[in-house]
């Protein structure tokens, strides 16, 4: 079957059931699961649908809140949030910003941690206050209900006053050419700034969100430190961040 007439059959598909796999729709047409992953990664990058881990939802099938999020691949976030455990040191400072990754990072901090906390992340305001050796500042702005968190140039201009040792940064999208991506012109600029200000940047992201990217360049992929994924570091997909000079956790 030719690639258009794959296409159609995907987007079909999803029209009827909401949801498609990469095996179902490899059995379903006949070719192999690399194929029907780069015709949904094309799809994906027309905006014609969503990836998604082992396949793809529609584009506007992703009404999630935040809390609904964190549920999603859950058992995935821990795995990345365990591995960044080793670089969070007492006695630091670190920049944190939006993201189910980061929230899960924070729910797995040691209880006897002494850090300084940066954030524009409201949703992990709670579960910080619980940790007495923690000092939290949390940036000022617009409340941004999609993502609770707070962004706008008046949080820009905060982060300018700061110097972090680690940025944990929560991605929307990474891919080797277009670098990391953001959903929004705000969190993208707000990124930035945490960026230019952190001495160590720490991108966090599902499998599922590498190779993807959005409309709003956050920076080039160079600009990472590392990369910290649910994946195993040998990971093939992997092997081109890498060969960029980013260490793969």
């Amino acid at each position: 079957m030719i690639r258009e007439k794959r296409f159609a059959y995907i987007l079909d598909r999803l029209k009827d059931d909401q949801e498609v796999g990469f095996a179902q729709l490899s059995s379903a047409l006949n070719v192999s699961e690399d194929t029907i992953r780069r015709d949904i990664d094309a799809l994906s990058n027309n905006g014609l649908l969503m990836k998604v881990r082992g396949g793809a939802i529609p584009r506007a099938h992703n009404p999630l809140t935040f809390k609904e999020r964190i549920v999603h691949l859950k058992d995935d976030k821990e795995i990345i949030a365990h591995k960044a455990q080793p670089l969070i040191k007492s006695g630091q400072t670190i920049f944190l910003d939006g993201g189910t990754s980061v929230f899960t990072l924070v729910s797995l901090l040691p209880t006897d941690i002494k850090l300084t906390v940066i954030t524009n992340n409201t949703a992990i305001v709670p579960a910080l206050s619980a940790y007495p050796g923690v000092k939290l500042i949390l940036l000022g702005g617009t409340y941004f209900k999609e993502s609770e968190t707070i962004v706008g140039m008046a949080a820009v201009r905060m982060v300018e006053n700061f110097q972090a040792d680690v940025y944990f940064m929560g991605v929307c999208a990474l891919d080797i050419q277009r670098g990391v991506t953001a959903n929004y012109l705000e969190e993208a600029e707000l990124k930035q700034v945490m960026l230019r200000n952190s001495g160590i940047s720490v991108a966090l992201s599902t499998f599922d969100k590498l190779g993807t990217y959005e409309t709003y360049r956050v920076c080039p992929i160079e600009s990472l430190d590392y990369i910290i994924t649910e994946m195993d570091a040998s990971e093939e997909k992997l092997g081109l961040f890498r060969a960029a000079g980013i260490r793969i956790l």
